[in-house]
């Protein structure tokens, strides 16, 4: 007997969620999880994402169809002011489950030889690697800080591999920065704990942080509101088809950042923040300095088209 699609209940998808922040934000991750290195980054000379090698090296710790299912971790590969621009790998794995004691974190140490053999000697750089992990779950079962080997006959430890960690259940949201969007990500998966898991709690709870979605005025581009409204949507699953329903013409008849188009948000912002001046003077600078306007957008993570509409609007400063 068949199974009626439209009784099935929906299911979290953990990992698609976060792999849309992790895709988004990648800055802000390196911000919030790597404050004592994140001003000696060249963000200038851009970022790369290295998702086929990561899942290569998964393959190497998993089993094949497990490595395809594990979505939520990232390399990303910058390069550092100093040191001749030396190259920085730093891994960010997100853990929705727990696990046993001490699992996790041999497997981030896991992690980080294979990219250590895979990529600290591949540019002749001896390039650094630094790795973090979010856990998004209840209770301190299997949230490792670090791995450590140690023989029993032996009274020192051979290794010790110390990694990042934010626990999204302790977090204090005060201590992330009202300017990071990050603090909106991870109050909406604070609250997802909080919540009573039945339908009215998560539509009351989907409706509030919407009404805050609506108002956000943090983002820098197309790709982080989306992130947005997806993480949210993502994360808050309402089963009753009449309270979706519901959710769905709230959010018709809301609009804002539901609705609202990026430039609108960021020209919101600007005329807040006193910040409108500011950018036009920066894309002003550099397109006098040579700079295409696709470089612009992409180092100052901007639209082309804002872009082009600051430097059609302003062309005669330029010439004089």
């Amino acid at each position: 007997m068949k199974k009626d699609v439209n009784n099935l209940a929906k299911k979290h998808d953990f990992d698609a969620a976060w792999k849309t922040v992790l895709e988004a934000f990648e800055m802000e991750v390196v911000e919030l999880m790597f404050p004592e290195i994140f001003n000696e980054i060249a963000w200038e000379m851009g970022t790369e994402s290295l998702d086929l090698e990561l899942q290569e090296i998964q393959k190497e710790i998993f089993d094949k169809d497990s490595a395809e299912k594990i979505i939520s971790d990232k390399i990303i590969k910058v390069r550092l002011k100093n040191k001749n621009s030396k190259i920085l790998f730093i891994h960010v794995e997100v853990q929705s489950y727990s696990s046993e004691e001490d699992v996790f974190g041999e497997r981030m140490f896991r992690y980080f030889y294979r990219i250590w053999d895979k990529f600290r000697y591949k540019a002749n750089d001896k390039s650094d690697i630094a790795a973090a992990a979010i856990y998004t779950y209840k209770g301190q079962r299997g949230k490792d800080k670090r791995y450590v080997y140690k023989l029993p006959e032996l009274e020192s430890e051979i290794l010790v591999y110390n990694f990042k960690t934010i626990d999204v259940e302790r977090i204090d949201l005060e201590t992330i920065s009202e300017d990071n969007p990050l603090k909106l990500v991870f109050k909406m998966a604070k609250t997802l704990l909080e919540t009573n898991s039945e339908d009215e709690y998560i539509y009351e709870t989907k409706i509030k942080l919407a009404e805050e979605l609506v108002n956000y005025n943090k983002v820098k581009n197309n790709e982080q509101i989306k992130a947005l409204v997806d993480f949210l949507e993502y994360l808050f699953l309402i089963q009753s088809p009449e309270l979706e329903e519901k959710y769905q013409n709230y959010k018709k008849e809301k609009g804002g950042a539901l609705k609202m188009t990026v430039d609108q948000i960021r020209k919101l912002h600007y005329k807040q923040e006193g910040k409108e001046e500011e950018r036009k003077l920066i894309i002003m600078k550099q397109y006098s300095k040579g700079f295409s306007v696709e470089y612009i957008a992409e180092i100052n993570e901007f639209d082309v088209e804002y872009v082009r509409d600051i430097l059609k609007n302003n062309t005669s400063e330029i010439n004089n």
